[in-house]
């Protein structure tokens, strides 16, 4: 299975090692939110002494572990296919393969679907008996919506 948003359009290694660099850019980027979010859960734990319980301190430290240390794979993994021309173009063509593409935006279009649908339903039958738990759902398929016309109408002029 590839990675969700993987697909692209190079033609050559030469514009398939830009897209790794972008990747490689995402991937710092990742690896900082990271060590934000792991210094924050700490932080609260050991110096801050915030009010929180230990779940949640659990829950931003192990987050934040985590995105450090996926994004850190992810770069060391992109680096050594930069530096290896038959596997960077082993990863181009199967990156750029019209079918895999369309099997993975067909996949990504049903798993919109069932989020907006759990979302519909835990805002519909959770908000029953917590009203935050209608409004959070509601508020996060909105955004969704708003963010699909958005994006529809400027691809639309721009392709």
């Amino acid at each position: 299975m590839k990675g969700i948003l993987t697909g692209t359009t190079a033609k050559t290694n030469e514009e398939f090692r830009e897209v790794i660099k972008s990747r490689m850019k995402i991937m710092v980027i990742l690896m900082v939110i990271g060590i934000i979010t792991a210094a924050i859960g700490f932080a609260s734990e050991f110096y801050w002494k915030l009010s929180l319980n230990d779940h949640m301190l659990g829950v931003y430290s192990g987050v934040g572990v985590g995105l450090f240390i996926c994004g850190a794979g992810l770069w060391i993994k992109n680096k050594f296919l930069l530096g290896n021309d038959i596997k960077l173009k082993e990863s181009r063509l199967s990156n750029t393969d019209e079918r895999i593409q369309e099997i993975g935006n067909k996949a990504f279009r049903i798993a919109s679907y069932v989020m907006i649908i759990i979302l519909y339903a835990t805002a519909l039958i959770g908000g029953i008996f917590y009203p935050i738990l209608f409004q959070v759902p509601m508020f996060i398929v909105s955004c969704f919506l708003i963010t699909y016309v958005i994006s529809f109408k400027y691809y639309n002029k721009k392709m």
